[in-house]
């Protein structure tokens, strides 16, 4: 499969079929960093592709609910606050589905975690629908699929070793110990008519107890397996090393689909690594906006990525986010005079104003500001500079108030008012720049355009403020 072409290796494989299902798999113990956010996206663009050209597609967010809660996921989950992580490590070992929600918000751990990534897929228009397996064994759907793999589970393991010498799983079937909560030290240890033996090794017990009654879970080898056959999955994303044929999850999964579990074949969607390096880790999803975090993560989706400061503020650079304007020279030229005017300001506007905020602070190192002009920013300047400058906040005023007209009339007009400050219209620019704090960004003209009315009147009282307590004693010729 062609590297750069998963989306259109699925339009094509899928063109004659109208209806799809696309699966995402995943755990719901902790939040984590922006790492694990691409396949998530990877299915959503996948989905989105094939919707535009006039599929239906599911997209399924398929959280393994039954997982045992492991000491690393709780050291996230608690922000590594190792008061919290001490009181809480005994529930490591017992399914994230079966425990209270640490914070009380939420019915279950699993559920909070799980309302914690849709709301932050929602934040990127990722909206998929979420499936707890949790909620699939309790109903009974895995139920026929349970009991054929302990029934069967020699055969399996036959057949297992027969096709991948180099997978040997230590459990088919997770057992859930009815005594102590735990599922991660028990194990099957026989199955005979119709009932299976389990042990358990935090409580060194052995219990007999009908196949129908035992609670737990499928391998997740098999349990993937099992729900691309319960849902008719069409496609996943898989990173390269799952892709592995001889042991890989998904040449595993995909045979024991078909050859236990009447599934069909599914396209595995081929998404590369995502290295982060620490300081910009938990900032990205504050500091872009949703389309040009979801482009760093879906342009090019088989290829390994690793984000770094300097990759982020590149990938800022190139991305529009209008017709014309990256999202960097967004944050450089337009935000800080937007914070002028919030209230103003459209959606779209206001939400990258906030992002850029965060993106200026977390990756230029500077904050975004607009600084109000005060008579210290004119400490230097001679009177024959400030009396230039409040000629060019005149011009621009009565340009803007009483004869408004397009950008270019307005543009061609200023120019010829600064041009004709002849050789010192460098320094008056200079001036302007840092009367109103921005000393990179739009050019001057342009800015004249876009500042709020009420904020030039603001410089012009101000300019003539200050030409009013200086003497008049310019002895540079300047033309008007």
């Amino acid at each position: 499969m062609s590297k750069a072409s998963i989306y259109s290796d699925a339009l094509n494989r899928f063109q004659t079929k109208p209806m799809l299902t696309v699966s995402t798999g995943t755990t719901c113990a902790c939040l984590g960093d922006e790492r694990n956010l691409r396949e998530f996206l990877v299915a959503d663009e996948t989905a989105k592709r094939l919707r535009a050209v006039g599929h239906t597609v599911f997209l399924l967010m398929i959280d393994d609910s039954l997982d045992p809660l492991t000491y690393p996921q709780l050291r996230i989950a608690f922000n590594k606050d190792e008061t919290l992580v001490e009181q809480h490590k005994h529930w490591c070992g017992k399914p994230i589905s079966m425990l209270p929600d640490p914070w009380g918000c939420h019915p279950s751990y699993a559920a909070h975690f799980e309302q914690a990534l849709t709301d932050r897929l929602h934040r990127l228009e990722c909206c998929p629908t979420l499936v707890s397996t949790a909620s699939l064994y309790e109903r009974g759907v895995y139920a026929p699929y349970v009991q054929m793999t302990l029934e069967r589970s020699d055969e399996i393991r036959q057949f297992l070793s027969e096709r991948f010498e180099n997978y040997r799983p230590d459990k088919l079937f997770w057992p859930l110990c009815p005594d102590c909560g735990y599922i991660d030290e028990t194990h099957i240890e026989t199955v005979r008519s119709g009932c299976a033996a389990i042990y358990c090794r935090r409580c060194e017990r052995s219990k007999s107890f009908p196949i129908g009654q035992i609670q737990g879970k499928l391998n997740w080898k098999l349990d993937c397996a099992v729900r691309w056959a319960i849902f008719n999955v069409d496609a996943e994303p898989f990173t390269k090393a799952y892709l592995e044929p001889r042991s890989g999850a998904f040449a595993v999964a995909q045979t024991l689909s078909q050859t236990f579990f009447e599934g069909h074949e599914v396209m595995p969607l081929n998404y590369g690594l995502v290295k982060m390096d620490k300081s910009i880790s938990y900032k990205l999803l504050e500091s872009l906006p949703a389309d040009v975090l979801r482009a760093l993560m879906v342009t090019n989706p088989a290829t390994d990525i690793n984000l770094t400061s300097e990759l982020v503020i590149t990938a800022a650079s190139r991305h529009k986010v209008f017709a014309s304007t990256s999202y960097l020279e967004a944050i450089k030229q337009f935000m800080p005079m937007w914070l002028l005017t919030p209230e103003a300001l459209t959606h779209r506007e206001r939400d990258l104003l906030t992002c850029g905020i965060q993106f200026a602070r977390n990756f230029l190192g500077t904050e975004m500001q607009l600084a109000l002009p005060g008579r210290a920013h004119l400490d230097g300047a001679s009177a024959a500079v400030r009396q230039s400058l409040h000629t060019l906040v005149n011009k621009a005023l009565s340009l803007r108030q009483e004869t408004p007209g397009s950008p270019e009339d307005f543009n061609t007009s200023i120019r010829e008012q600064i041009n004709a400050f002849g050789e010192w219209k460098r320094d008056i620019l200079h001036w302007f720049r840092q009367l109103i704090g921005q000393e990179h960004g739009l050019p001057v003209p342009r800015m004249l355009y876009v500042l709020p009315v009420n904020y030039l009147s603001m410089l012009e009282h101000l300019l003539e403020l200050s030409l009013a307590a200086t003497p008049q004693t310019a002895t540079l010729e300047l033309v008007a």
